[in-house]
């Protein structure tokens, strides 16, 4: 669906996301922090080589960031909007 590269691969995750539901950045539920920590993400890209991706579920979406902070959204039909697709679940 969209592709881009920010200075803040968090902050492109959650631009992109929000362009594509059509809503309000501040809108986002769970926030991107719920799901992976924004710091992290971007310590380890700035830190990596380019062979490295990373990917993981949010809201819908499967969001991949390259080592070059690229980041990639497209549709994951099978996951629900906290983040999480039914495999990764942990109800109790």
């Amino acid at each position: 669906m969209g592709t881009g590269v920010s200075s803040k691969p968090s902050h492109s995750i959650v631009t992109q996301i929000a362009e594509i539901e059509d809503v309000d950045p501040t809108d986002l539920e769970p926030p991107l922090h719920a799901v992976v920590d924004p710091d992290a993400l971007e310590r380890l890209i700035d830190s990596s080589r380019a062979a490295l991706s990373i990917s993981f579920p949010y809201r819908g979406h499967r969001v991949r960031v390259d080592g070059s902070g690229a980041v990639e959204i497209t549709t994951a039909n099978h996951t629900d909007p906290s983040g999480e697709s039914p495999e990764e679940s942990h109800g109790d």
